[in-house]
């Protein structure tokens, strides 16, 4: 294999997260008196990092956007976090990429204990070495943070490694520490989007990343 280190995002390339963080923000909203954005803004909130969303989708001022993400943190724990639920053959395919002999990790813009509990409760926490998240404050979460964090801790070579990823702000994370994309159309970004932000290929499900990585 090329690659000895693949990186997964979380949400929209190994969890579908849709019920998860519509719930959440609309919850979040609601109690803190702000309009709730039609759905398809609301989609747009999966990705990149929460504090960011609330100020661009929502208008909020830095102040806002602090406090909606300690509400959004309680209500993801309350109940959102319940609502995930994994991508077809996903358990599948990293049991067959793990058994090649390549490390896996994860960096997500999701709070890291977060990301931790729904990995362990999609029942794939056991195939990563280990996940990078945003901390409690969103000080670090974008992709390029977290990806940074995660390869300067286990030193790992950027030839050598790949970010898979469903949307731009993946490959965006992706192209500023200079590894790799591979793009998955399943999640949230379409093929023809992943391929013009850089991908390396596409893969429109998850046993076709096994092709592509071995």
């Amino acid at each position: 294999m090329k690659y000895k280190n693949i990186v997964f995002d979380l949400d929209g390339t190994l969890s579908n997260s849709e019920k998860s963080i519509i719930y959440t923000v609309r919850k979040t909203l609601a109690e803190m008196g702000a309009p709730v954005p039609p759905r398809e803004t609301l989609l747009r909130f999966i990705g990149p990092p929460l504090k960011d969303s609330y100020k661009k989708y929502c208008n909020f001022t830095d102040a806002e956007a602090d406090e909606g993400l300690k509400i959004y943190q309680k209500h993801y724990a309350l109940k959102g976090r319940d609502l995930n639920g994994l991508y077809p053959d996903v358990k599948k395919t990293l049991a067959v990429l793990s058994a090649t002999g390549a490390t896996l990790y994860v960096a997500t813009s999701k709070e890291e204990e977060a990301a931790k509990y729904v990995l362990r409760k999609l029942t794939i926490a056991q195939f990563f070495s280990d996940v990078s998240g945003a901390n409690l404050d969103n000080s670090i979460s974008a992709k390029d943070e977290v990806l940074f964090r995660l390869m300067e801790k286990h030193r790992l070579k950027k030839e050598e490694t790949a970010l898979v990823g469903d949307t731009i702000f993946d490959a965006e994370g992706a192209r500023k520490i200079g590894v790799d994309f591979i793009g998955v159309s399943y999640g949230f970004g379409g093929e023809s989007e992943l391929i013009g932000a850089g991908a390396k290929a596409v893969a429109h499900s998850a046993p076709e990343l096994c092709k592509i990585f071995i």
